[in-house]
């Protein structure tokens, strides 16, 4: 892949040209997904719920046995926002994390070193559009199992075959369905279905528990909107009359189509507009405060 001569990266505090970076061969995030990461949103340069995102990483770390190097993130991510002129647009950052590089074996070895890197980029504008106007997403046949499905890890063969399988039906998303018939979450996203006045959305036992998520589940509370946590199944999506998917890029999306199935109307409903509208307001009162947790 040709990397573009402008594009810098943050590698264990350094930032660099990207052509530059050098990662080990023997890193064992590159050897065994021996590693996490975390994508954070950023507004005109503030990174939304940074605490919230490097709690997560932290907790998974510690459950992993990976130290998390005690860096500056804030500045980290202001210095590499800055090198690639993307303060005063909406864009993304990457931090990964890995074991670091070691001797080939499964077996960790005791005292790691780790690896810690930072990308970013724009924001997709598609993603504007598909707030607007609703998206299609696609159901598919496995899901992502066990209790590292709660664990943002580096292995993420499930989501790229999701993600394949999206492409090629025009999809933006794809939600893993387990052998019981269960709707989990999306590759990237957790999933909320509206009925009959009602918020839904899965437990988070066996799903990434996502920022995002816990956000629109504070918003709605506060906005007087009845919500469960139960599990979901394609029949109730199907007759839901809304659904939405929420992520940290993508903030909360409508879900027009599942597979070729139209949800309601085809229109996107007051409830999802509601939450969208609440959501924006938290991020402006976020920015305008200058708070980053």
């Amino acid at each position: 892949m040709s990397i573009p001569a402008a594009t810098y990266v943050c590698l264990d505090g350094a930032v660099v040209p990207a052509s530059r970076a050098k990662v080990s061969v023997f890193d064992r995030g590159l050897l065994y997904g021996d590693g996490l990461f975390e994508t954070v949103r950023c507004y005109n340069g503030t990174p939304l719920a940074l605490r919230a995102h490097l709690g997560r990483l932290r907790a998974s770390a510690r459950f992993l046995g990976i130290p998390v190097p005690g860096r500056p993130w804030a500045r980290d991510i202001d210095r590499l926002l800055r090198r690639n002129r993307l303060l005063s647009t909406d864009a993304w950052v990457r931090i990964t994390l890995t074991r670091g590089a070691a001797a080939p074996g499964l077996l960790p070895p005791r005292q790691p070193q780790p690896t810690a890197f930072l990308i970013a980029g724009r924001v997709d504008p598609n993603v504007a559009v598909v707030q607007q106007r609703g998206a299609r997403v696609i159901l598919l046949p496995f899901a992502r199992h066990g209790f590292l499905a709660e664990h943002k890890v580096l292995d993420y063969l499930p989501g790229i075959l999701g993600r394949v399988m999206a492409a090629r039906h025009e999809a933006f998303e794809a939600l893993y369905v387990d052998e019981d018939g269960l709707v989990t979450e999306g590759t990237t996203s957790n999933i909320f279905a509206c009925r009959r006045g009602r918020l839904v959305t899965p437990p988070v036992t066996g799903v990434l528990p996502g920022v995002t998520r816990r956000f629109v589940i504070e918003l709605a509370a506060a906005a007087g909107l009845r919500l469960v946590e139960r599990p979901l199944k394609a029949r109730d999506l199907y007759r839901a009359d809304e659904v939405f998917v929420t992520s940290s890029l993508a903030e909360v999306v409508p879900v027009m189509m599942i597979d070729d199935r139209q949800i309601r109307d085809g229109q996107v409903g007051p409830r999802t507009r509601r939450l969208q509208s609440l959501y924006r307001q938290l991020v402006d009162k976020i920015l305008r405060k200058g708070n980053r947790s």
